[in-house]
C-alpha cells in the first residue's frame, strides 16, 4: 500500500481530536466550569476568544517552520502541548487562569496539529488524488464531532470537568502520540516507498523553489482566494452557530432544532469525499463554486422560513458544502504557491480568514435584534455568496504538466 495513507491516517486522527475538542466538545465544559467559578456564560467564552487572538499570530508563524522544520516534530510537539495545556487547564483555579490556558492551548493545539499541517504534509505526498486524500484526512473533523463529545459526556458524570480534560490528556499522550510518530514523514524521500503509484511519491518529491513572505502577499492570487473563502466561511459558521435559535423561532422543539446540527455534521462527512474528488476530477475552481452554490441554496431555502423537512434539506446542501471548504482549499493552496511554500501560504491566508469569521457573528446577532428574524441575514448572506464567487474569477492556477 502506498505510504503516503499512512500519512492520511496520521491527520485524520490528529484533525478528530483537535477539531472534534475545540469546535464541537468544548461546549459540553461550559456549564460545569461557568458553576465551578461561579461566572455568566459571557466569560467562559472569552476562551474561545483569546484562542481565536492568539491563533491569528500562531497560525502565521507555524506555518513559516512547517517549510522549514520536521512535520513531525512539530505534529508530535503539538500533540505534546495539546495534551499538558488540557492537564494545566484542569487545575486552574480561577478564571482568568482558565481563559489564558485556554486561549494558549486552542491556538498552538490548531496550529502545530491541527487542519494546517495535516493538510500541508497529505499535499506533499499526493499529486493526482491530493483532493481525495486531502477529503479522506478531513474527514477526522466530522468524525472527532461525534467521538470527543461522546468520550466527554461519559467522562463528566463520574470525573467532572477538570478528570474529563485530564483523561483526554492521558489518550493524547497514550494512543494519539505514538500513531502520529508511527506515521507522519514529511516527504516520500524521508522512507523507502514500495509498490507506489507514478505521480504520487515521484511528484510529491518535485517541489518548486520555496516563495519568501513578500512573494506570497504579492500575488494577487492570495487576497482573491483569502477573501472568498473569508466570505463562505464566515457566513456559513454564523449561520451554523444560530441553526438551533432559528428553528426554535418558528416554532420547532428544540430535540428536532438540534437535531439540524447532527444533519450538518453528518453532511459534512460525506461532502469532504466527494468534494475532495470532485476537486481532482474538474479542478478546484468549479469545485468551490459548487460548494459556495449548495451554501447560496441552503440560505435562500432557510430565509424563507420553510416546513421542518425543508429546513432539513437546506441543512443538507449546506453540509455538503461545508464539507468541501478543507480539502478545496488546500488542493488550491498546493497548486498555487507549491509544496514547498505550502506552510507559510496557509499560514498567512488563516488569520484573513479568521477575520471575516470573527465579523460574521457580530453582523448576524445585530440584523436579528433589529428585526426579530434570522431571514433578513439569510438574504444577506445569499448575496455575500454571489461575491464570494465573483472573486474566484480572477484566479489564475498553474498549469500541470
Amino acid at each position: 500500500m502506498f505510504y503516503g495513507w499512512r500519512i492520511v491516517g496520521g491527520g485524520f486522527l490528529s484533525q478528530a481530536f483537535v477539531i472534534g475538542f475545540f469546535t464541537y466538545a468544548v461546549s459540553l465544559l461550559t456549564q460545569p466550569v461557568q458553576e465551578s467559578f461561579g461566572v455568566g456564560v459571557e466569560m467562559v467564552m472569552y476562551s474561545l476568544t483569546c484562542g481565536t487572538f492568539i491563533g491569528l499570530f500562531t497560525m502565521p508563524i507555524v506555518g513559516i517552520l512547517l517549510d522549514k522544520l520536521s512535520v513531525r516534530i512539530l505534529f508530535a510537539a503539538g500533540i505534546v502541548l495539546f495534551a499538558l495545556g488540557l492537564w494545566v487547564l484542569g487545575q486552574s483555579t480561577t478564571i482568568i487562569q482558565y481563559i489564558v490556558v485556554f486561549g494558549i492551548t486552542m491556538a498552538l493545539a490548531n496550529a502545530l496539529a491541527g487542519s494546517m499541517i495535516s493538510s500541508a504534509v497529505v499535499s506533499r505526498w499526493f499529486t493526482e488524488n491530493r483532493g481525495k486524500a486531502l477529503g479522506v484526512a478531513a474527514t477526522g473533523t466530522s468524525v472527532g464531532g461525534v467521538l470527543i463529545p461522546g468520550l466527554i459526556t461519559y467522562w463528566l458524570p463520574d470525573y467532572g470537568w477538570r478528570g474529563t480534560l485530564e483523561n483526554l490528556a492521558i489518550v493524547l499522550i497514550v494512543i494519539v502520540l505514538p500513531v502520529v510518530l508511527w506515521t507522519i514523514r514529511s516527504w516520500p524521500a524521508e522512507v523507502v516507498i514500495q509498490g507506489a503509484e507514478e505521480g504520487e511519491a515521484g511528484g510529491a518529491i518535485s517541489a518548486a523553489a520555496q516563495l519568501g513572505l513578500k512573494d506570497i502577499l504579492r500575488n494577487s492570487n492570495f487576497w482573491w482566494l483569502g477573501a472568498s473563502l473569508g466570505i463562505l466561511f464566515s457566513t456559513y459558521t454564523a449561520i451554523l452557530s444560530n441553526m438551533t435559535p432559528y428553528a426554535t423561532q418558528l416554532g420547532h422543539q428544540d430535540e428536532a432544532a438540534s437535531g439540524l446540527i447532527m444533519v450538518v455534521a453528518i453532511c459534512g462527512l460525506l461532502g469532504k469525499l466527494l468534494f475532495g474528488m470532485a476537486a481532482d476530477m474538474l479542478g478546484q475552481k468549479l469545485a468551490l463554486w459548487s460548494a459556495q452554490l449548495l451554501v447560496a441554496i441552503g440560505f435562500v431555502m432557510l430565509a424563507m422560513e420553510p416546513s421542518y423537512p425543508l429546513i432539513v434539506l437546506a441543512c443538507v446542501s449546506i453540509g455538503l458544502a461545508a464539507g468541501g471548504m478543507l480539502p478545496v482549499w488546500g488542493a488550491f493552496i498546493a497548486d498555487i504557491f507549491g509544496l514547498q511554500s505550502y506552510g507559510r501560504a496557509f499560514g498567512l491566508m488563516a488569520p484573513i480568514i479568521t477575520l471575516f469569521v470573527m465579523m460574521g457573528f457580530p453582523l448576524a446577532g445585530r440584523l436579528y435584534d433589529a428585526t426579530g428574524s434570522f431571514s433578513l441575514v439569510l438574504w444577506i448572506f445569499s448575496g455575500l455568496m454571489v461575491v464570494a464567487a465573483l472573486l474566484v474569477v480572477p484566479l489564475r492556477l498553474p498549469r500541470k504538466s
